[in-house]
């Protein structure tokens, strides 16, 4: 009894595989159907097919082949105009394209060109504004530290001159920048008189045209600190 419904659940389940396949197999078949449906009515509505008459004669049956050759030939004609049409259109097309991408990178290029020109404009703007003593060429620095160093000397003889001394012939080698500060510390701390006065007024004019010598050399001063537009502040 068991071995007959072990029998019979096989053959019932082989039915269903096979029922499902042929479900399958069946569905194939409709879509298949269907797509050669579309095709014909595709080729119908594309060819139309056109009736012969058999029971007419030989010379209208040739009349009417000429007529339907002819008839094909030009529409043979008109499809070709029609691809010559399209083929031109395609060229205007790629010729406009290639020309609105040559313009593309064109511009591109100039873009980017004129952006690395802003970058490297900033970029010396920043330099001369952190560094602005850096293009001083090395024989002119030497030249405007000996007038410094003259200038030290200068200004040391002028004390002992104003303190009632007799000037020395110093070694300008031997001056520095800290000298100058004290000889301008001496100055300020002698006496005043009438003479003085007269003499101080003098020799501050003179060290103001000198200062504005030197800045000339040193490409310090406030023209030329203007020209590369770093700011100076006149009043420290």
């Amino acid at each position: 009894m068991e071995n007959e419904l072990h029998r019979i659940w096989q053959m019932v389940h082989e039915l269903s595989e096979q029922l499902v396949l042929n479900q399958k197999l069946a569905a194939t078949l409709q879509s298949q159907t269907k797509a050669l449906q579309t095709e014909a009515e595709g080729i119908k509505s594309e060819f139309a097919l056109r009736r012969v008459n058999v029971d007419i004669s030989k010379e209208t049956f040739e009349s009417e082949l000429e007529r339907t050759n002819a008839q094909i030939i030009i529409e043979n004609q008109a499809l070709q105009h029609e691809n010559r049409q399209l083929s031109m259109l395609l060229k205007e097309f790629e010729s406009s394209l290639q020309t609105i991408m040559t313009k593309f990178r064109n511009h591109t290029l100039a873009a980017q060109q004129h952006e690395l020109t802003l970058t490297r404009h900033y970029e010396s703007l920043i330099l001369a504004r952190e560094t602005p003593a850096l293009g001083i060429d090395p024989s002119t620095a030497a030249n405007n530290a000996c007038s410094l160093q003259r200038l030290v000397a200068n200004l040391r003889n002028l004390v002992r001159a104003l303190s009632g001394e007799e000037p020395t012939a110093d070694d300008p080698s031997s001056s520095s920048t800290s000298d100058f500060y004290s000889i301008i510390e001496s100055i300020l701390s002698l006496p005043a008189t009438s003479d003085w006065a007269t003499e101080r007024e003098a020799e501050i004019a003179r060290l103001t045209e000198e200062n504005a010598h030197f800045r000339r050399l040193l490409s310090i001063d406030p023209e030329t600190m203007d020209s590369v537009g770093v700011s100076v502040d006149m009043s420290r």
